[in-house]
């Protein structure tokens, strides 16, 4: 039987042949078969088939003539090749195998073999072996005793051997009448044209083979060059829309005339959107717009929160505005005047209590559109076609609460809570807050499209940390701005040091979570600086410290041109003095043909004279400076984060009450100084004791790009000086 080995060689199970011995009674001999070895080296590498018997047994296979033996010749060592050359003999250089015939078998139960004129008959395994006796003897047992046959198998000897499933087994008197013990295994390798890969298409398989492997590697060089192409160019922290940009305060109705009353209109505000991204600003901060009897003389006057100043336009010349500031990447911010509202709002939060759980109804408010413009997402606009967006409305209705929602829906991005410290001390503070913010969160569109809420300082001023621990908490949680007014004026640089560092290192810094700083020095409710400060261009200087401050700081319109105040020497319009600061704005005389309005038309308030030094070269300084401010982790981040803890990234060092220095810092990036002269002199002074020099980035004598060093570092009356320091 031929068996698979796990060599791939064929194995095959040959029964070990036993002999039957000699039957005196009957004078039967077995047939020897025989197989000698060439030399002792030979016989020690093949094993015997038989033991060695006694000396009185009477061997089958021995060599001593007995009836029936082919050869009766005694074989020796020095007779090999005597019987390489008998008739019968099957052997080859080494081993021999001796064709075996049997005197008891049937004629036709073996075949006739002719050898020269002899008749041999051919012995038959099949038919007449079925066992071999075992055999332990060494190859020197055999040479010994002569009457021993030194049989030596090996597989190619029992090719031609099969095994006859008809046979039965039998046993063999020498084993005591049991069966063979073992079997003989016999290797034949197996035929290569036996395999099944042998006949696959090996060079097709090669060649599929290769370009798999080269296009697998060139995929592989595609994604590493498409991952480092999208590697960014630098890494810097993110930040959201509101936080460290620069915001631009206006009033409406002194920017820009358009349709030639006088006054300033919305559409006006829209046609100079280049203006805005010109001096780098990201976000317009709208002051009161709404429906007032004496606007604007009187826009404090607030009577509807939804409704706007006819003098300004109406909601299409409003979502004009809007989408072009939006097409220029520019936010909108709107201010909410709170304090003609307080009575309103106390009485409609006595009817519901804190605790009523505050549910959501949908309404449309109508959107008005212009046919010249395209809304935020660049969707062309209808002007005829009415179009109503679905928002969310709370059903404890207000009136901060309706405009909100309204305004909201109009494109506006946040909404400048102002006069909120007015509510602190009512009881459900904490839950109007909550109330607002649940409505500019359901407006949301993503990280980059968040609505924000801004609110004044003097909220958090009003409330006590401990006693008023829920309210402190509700505005920290809810407010993204906190507005800081900044009076340089009054405290001159060593009190603007000691209010920065009390606001930074206050409560505002404690968690990273909580609301980000709006710097300001002028503003709607404040006097123009170039007319408090010792020189006009003194402006520009407070506004480019500003704007190196942590946080996110803001222009007042006109302060970047050193606008002033009216004058009025008269006494003629005293009447309006609360607005002398608000006069018309003038644009730069680089461009004759942008004007407030048309020369033959009066402003609403005469025109007011502006600083010449300053608005030369304001747009390219605050250009200069946003876009710095833009670029360098070490401006526009308001601290360092470590450790969920908010580290401050500033130093503030006076050198006297008119020299100030700001520096500003963040890990592995270059530090900035900017050094300010808020004085009416100039003056040189030594500072190589705190730093040693660096690269001018931003100044009004133009020295940018040069290297100065700050051991004799001059300042004109009004002049500063931005300086990247040396690593």
């Amino acid at each position: 039987m031929s068996d698979l080995a796990e060599n791939g060689l064929i194995s095959t199970i040959l029964p070990e042949v036993c002999y039957p011995s000699l039957n005196a009674t009957a004078g039967l001999v077995s047939t020897p078969m025989s197989e000698f070895l060439a030399d002792e080296e030979a016989a020690s590498t093949r094993p015997l088939l038989t033991p060695s018997p006694p000396a009185e047994f009477d061997h089958p296979l021995s060599i001593t003539p007995s009836t029936g033996m082919a050869y009766e010749r005694q074989i020796s060592p020095t007779s090999i090749d005597e019987l390489s050359s008998l008739p019968g003999l099957n052997c080859d250089a080494t081993l021999g195998f001796v064709g075996l015939t049997a005197t008891d078998m049937h004629p036709n139960e073996h075949n006739i073999i002719h050898h020269n004129d002899e008749v041999q008959q051919e012995f038959i395994p099949t038919r007449s072996v079925q066992s071999v006796m075992e055999s332990s003897s060494s190859s020197s047992s055999v040479m010994q005793e002569p009457t021993v046959c030194a049989q030596l198998l090996s597989s190619h000897h029992y090719q031609h051997l099969t095994k006859a499933s008809d046979v039965d087994p039998f046993a063999c008197q020498e084993n005591g009448g049991k069966p063979p013990l073992t079997g003989l295994q016999l290797a034949v390798r197996k035929s290569p044209d036996d395999f099944c890969f042998m006949s696959w298409n090996w060079p097709l398989i090669r060649k599929f083979s290769f370009w798999s492997a080269v296009s697998l590697l060139m995929a592989c060089v595609c994604i590493v060059i498409t991952l480092i192409a999208r590697l960014p160019t630098d890494c810097k922290p993110h930040h959201a829309w509101w936080q460290g940009t620069i915001f631009y305060e206006v009033f409406p109705a002194s920017f820009k005339d358009d349709n030639s009353d006088g006054i300033g209109d919305l559409r006006g505000l829209g046609k100079q959107a280049f203006y805005f991204t010109s001096l780098g600003v990201k976000v317009v901060r709208l002051n009161s717009i709404f429906h007032a009897d004496y606007y604007p003389e009187g826009y404090e006057d607030v009577q509807n929160l939804t409704e706007i100043s006819p003098v300004l336009g109406n909601m299409k010349d409003f979502n004009f505005a809007i989408n072009t500031l939006h097409k220029h990447n520019i936010s909108v911010v709107l201010d909410f005047p709170l304090s003609p509202f307080i009575e309103q709002l106390r009485l409609t939060e006595k009817e519901v209590p804190a605790e009523t759980d505050v549910s959501v109804k949908e309404t449309s408010w109508p959107v008005h559109t212009d046919s010249t413009t395209e809304d935020k997402t660049g969707r062309n606009i209808n002007v005829e076609a009415s179009n109503r967006i679905n928002t969310k409305q709370i059903h404890n209705d207000n009136i901060v609460t309706n405009a909100i929602s309204f305004w909201l829906t109009n494109g506006v991005d946040g909404i400048y809570l102002k006069g909120l410290e007015c509510l602190v001390s009512e009881p459900n503070f904490a839950s109007l807050m909550q109330e607002w913010r649940r409505i500019t969160k359901s407006f949301n569109k993503g990280f980059g499209h968040e609505k924000i809420v801004m609110c004044s300082m003097d909220v958090i001023n009003a409330l006590d940390p401990e006693d008023d621990s829920r309210k402190v908490e509700a505005v920290l949680q809810n407010i993204d701005l906190i507005d800081v007014r900044l009076d340089i004026v009054s405290n001159g640089t060593r009190g603007l040091k000691t209010q920065v560092d009390k606001v930074v290192k206050g409560i505002l810094f404690s968690k990273p979570g909580y609301p980000w700083i709006h710097w300001h020095m002028g503003s709607i409710g404040t006097k123009r600086l170039a007319s408090q400060l010792p020189t006009a261009n003194a402006s520009l200087a407070a506004v480019a410290l500003e704007m190196i401050l942590p946080g996110t700081p803001s222009i007042f319109y006109g302060d970047e041109v050193g606008l002033e105040e009216l004058k009025d020497p008269e006494g003629e319009m005293n009447d309006l003095k609360h607005i002398h600061h608000l006069s018309p704005l003038q644009w730069p005389a680089q461009h004759p043909e942008l004007r407030f309005t048309l020369p033959h038309i009066l402003p609403w308030l005469p025109l007011s004279s502006v600083s010449s030094n300053v608005a030369a070269g304001h747009e390219t300084i605050v250009q200069t400076i946003s876009k710095l401010r833009e670029d360098t982790p070490s401006i526009y981040m308001d601290g360092v984060y470590k450790d969920n803890e908010k580290l401050p990234n500033y130093e503030i060092r006076t050198v006297d009450n008119n020299i100030v220095t700001v520096e500003r810092s963040y890990p592995r990036r270059h530090s900035y100084v900017v050094v300010s002269n808020f004085g009416s002199q100039t003056q040189t002074k030594d500072l190589s004791s705190i730093y040693y020099g660096g690269e001018v980035v931003a100044d009004l004598q133009g020295r940018v790009g040069r290297y100065l060093t700050f051991h004799a570092l001059t300042l004109s009356a009004g002049e500063f000086i931005i300086i990247k320091l040396d690593k």
